[in-house]
């Protein structure tokens, strides 16, 4: 069986904890979501540069 088909299988492995069940794809995209975001807080955006006093005066 190939990967991508083991991801999409209707039966599914799932996360139990108490009342929260979670199957394990959905959480694996849940967490990839939550690295982009950090991510995206983390890393400056390309460009922006702080410039000293003297350059803005110009």
């Amino acid at each position: 069986m190939s990967h991508a088909l083991l991801l999409a299988d209707p039966a599914g492995r799932y996360i139990n904890a108490g009342v929260i069940q979670i199957s394990v794809t959905n959480a694996v995209i849940i967490g990839l979501m939550l690295v982009v975001f950090v991510l995206a807080l983390v890393v400056p955006f390309p460009g922006r540069r702080h410039h000293d006093r003297t350059d803005r005066d110009r």
